[in-house]
């Protein structure tokens, strides 16, 4: 057996040291990762809708649909989402991709509409449009939103073939 004044000091980082950084890092990580969490769940706590100005137009001659669609966004989570429509295509999953690139801010509790109109045509006549977006800078996702109710002015066509 060894006396005290012979004993080796220890090496290394005692397991105090440890638990205090531990301590520290932990809620980092759990800050850091609430961020992706939401973006990813989204549509969990948004709603899209067609404001008033979207309508449906059934076009000349046999499919041939055409929609001006005004997409809004409601925001029931917690903090401010940006939105980035990618694109809308009909839910009947034979329709027309159309591009969108359009991007919004809404607060918490408000509803945004995109700033520009989208003419969208179709060969058939969706009852549900599929609307896709990034919140956030998250992964891809979408909402299906019914049609417009309404028909648009038949002059001038949409979407002439």
């Amino acid at each position: 057996m060894t006396s005290k004044s012979e004993m080796k000091p220890k090496q290394g980082i005692s397991r105090r040291t440890v638990v205090k950084g531990t301590a520290w890092a932990v809620p980092a990580v759990v800050v850091a990762s609430a961020a992706p969490a939401m973006a990813a769940g989204a549509s969990q706590c948004l709603t899209a809708t067609f404001g008033g100005e979207s309508c449906k137009q059934p076009g000349t001659g046999q499919n041939n649909f055409g929609y001006k669609l005004r997409i809004c966004f409601t925001n029931n989570c917690q903090v401010s989402v940006t939105i980035f429509v990618t694109k809308i295509q009909s839910n009947t999953g034979n329709g027309p991709v159309l591009a969108v690139n359009q991007q919004v801010i809404v607060a918490p509790g408000a509803t945004v509409c995109l700033a520009n109109l989208v003419t969208y045509c179709s060969s058939n006549s969706a009852n549900f449009i599929n609307v896709y977006f990034t919140a956030n800078g998250g992964p891809e996702q979408f909402l299906t939103v019914a049609s417009p109710p309404q028909e648009c002015a038949t002059n001038p066509i949409l979407c002439p073939k």
